[in-house]
Order: C-alpha cells, then sequence, then structure tokens
C-alpha cells in the first residue's frame, strides 16, 4: 500500500513550506530581506497495467501512472526589489534596480548585500553594521561632515572647510542572482551556478544588464508580501492536515486488511 508513504511524503514537504513561509513572515521588518521560495517535484512515479477487453475480442493493456509522492528540490531566493524607504541617516544607500553592494568579511572573503545601512567604522573604513568592509574601500575621516552620496555612488562630504570626494561605491551584477548561496545576515556568496561577479559602476551595464543606482538616504525593505504570505500559509496548512488525513485513512485500512487476513 503507497497511500501512507506518498501522504508522509507531502507531510514533510508541507513542514518545509511552512518553515520557508515563517521564516518570510519573521522577516517582513527586515530591511534588505529577500523572500524565499520552496521547489518542489513529483517522486518517481510508477506505470501500472491493465487488461482491458476490446470490442472485436482483442486486448488491450492501459497504464496509468502513480505517483509515489513529492520530493523538496531547493528553496529558490526571490531577488525582486522591495520598497526603498526614506532615512534620516546619509550613509543609509538603497540600491534603485538590479545589483549588489560587496563587502569583504572578517575572514578576508566577499560577500554581497542588497542592505545598505552603513556606517564608518572605528578605523574609518565605510562599512556594514555587522563590521564587513565596503569594497573598494573607502576611507572618511573623522572630521569630514555634510555627507552625501550621489546617484552614480560618489560621496562627498565637507573636510575643514573645503567639499571633499571620499571615494565612489560600485556595484555588482551576475549572470544568475538565483545561483547565490544565501549566508547569514542577508549576505550572499556566489557560486558556480551564479557565475562570476561582474562589477561595475552605478548605472551601468555588466553581466548582461544594467545595475541599478544609487539612492541616498533611503533603504531597502524587505519584499515579503505580508498577505500573499498569509494566504499561501493557510493553503499550505491545509495540504499538510489533507496528508495527515490520509496517513491515517491508510492505516485504517491496513488495519482491515489484517483483521481480514487473521
Amino acid at each position: 500500500m503507497r497511500l501512507i508513504g506518498t501522504a508522509a511524503s507531502g507531510i514533510r514537504a508541507q513542514q518545509i513550506a511552512i518553515d520557508t513561509i515563517g521564516n518570510n513572515l519573521a522577516n517582513v521588518n527586515t530591511p534588505g530581506f529577500k523572500a524565499n521560495q520552496v521547489d518542489f517535484a513529483e517522486a518517481l512515479s510508477t506505470e501500472v497495467g491493465s487488461v482491458n477487453t476490446k470490442a472485436g475480442g482483442t486486448t488491450g493493456v492501459a497504464t496509468l501512472s502513480v505517483g509515489s509522492g513529492v520530493v523538496y528540490n531547493a528553496i529558490g531566493t526571490n531577488f525582486q526589489q522591495g520598497t526603498l524607504a526614506p532615512s534620516d541617516r546619509p550613509l543609509d544607500l538603497g540600491i534603485d534596480g538590479s545589483g549588489f553592494f560587496q563587502v569583504k568579511m572578517s575572514d578576508g572573503t566577499t560577500a554581497y548585500t542588497r542592505v545598505g545601512a552603513f556606517q564608518v567604522d572605528g578605523s574609518g573604513k565605510l562599512s556594514d553594521m555587522q563590521g564587513n568592509v565596503v569594497q573598494p574601500s573607502i576611507s572618511i575621516p573623522s572630521g569630514a561632515t555634510d555627507l552625501s552620496v550621489a546617484t552614480n555612488g560618489e560621496i562627498k562630504g565637507v573636510l575643514d572647510g573645503a567639499e571633499t570626494l571620499f571615494g565612489q561605491i560600485s556595484l555588482v551584477g551576475f549572470q544568475n542572482p538565483q545561483g547565490l548561496q544565501r549566508n547569514a545576515n542577508n549576505l550572499f556568496v556566489p557560486t558556480v551556478n551564479s557565475g562570476a561577479p561582474q562589477v561595475g559602476l552605478p548605472g551601468s551595464t555588466t553581466a548582461g544588464q544594467v545595475l541599478g543606482t544609487i539612492r541616498g538616504q533611503a533603504l531597502e525593505q524587505s519584499n515579503v508580501d505580508l498577505a500573499v504570505s498569509m494566504t499561501d500559509l493557510m493553503q499550505v496548512q491545509r495540504a499538510y492536515q489533507m496528508n495527515a488525513r490520509l496517513v491515517q485513512d491508510g492505516d485504517q485500512m491496513w488495519g482491515i486488511a489484517n483483521s481480514i487476513r487473521r
């Protein structure tokens, strides 16, 4: 009897979906968060044959594909841009369009993010809130005031009474952003599937796409749609309940079969 095995695979799949949607809902107010989406695939199906008698005395075999459940294929990332909300911090930056900021982590590797909540660290380097230094490195002296960031990524300010250019932020594009691997703190690292990072200035064309521009004093919000996520959660819960009921029905059928055999 395949009923219980098929239903059990459905329960496992729906549990993964519930966990994924729950994580999305938990990060609905997390700046720059990109929603996860689960990809399922049908498990290997088996052809079941039955002999059918046809008019004229001939017989034929009709086949029917019977599936054996569902399997968890992968969890993808929805890179649709979130809303750019105004901020009162001059180093809160949003990307209006495609592309990623690049930062160097404490272990020396480079990661990529859409979260532009930056600050000046103790050594005067532009970094994110976790201390990862923005690349290419930009130094902003402690006495600098009236900081502003242009759409092309240029960071300017007033130092010793004169307007000064401190550096320019670059963006990175990928041939296949869906192939990026998600790390903690909304950071992504490239994989073979994503392709190599292509660095360019804001507004330029790289990796076959036009990179976005920089929006100063703005922060990209989570792209989780609360209404859609709640609807998906209800659907997944109903599917979970249905599969659980199938397991109960299968158990009852096994009990009946065992009692008949005795």
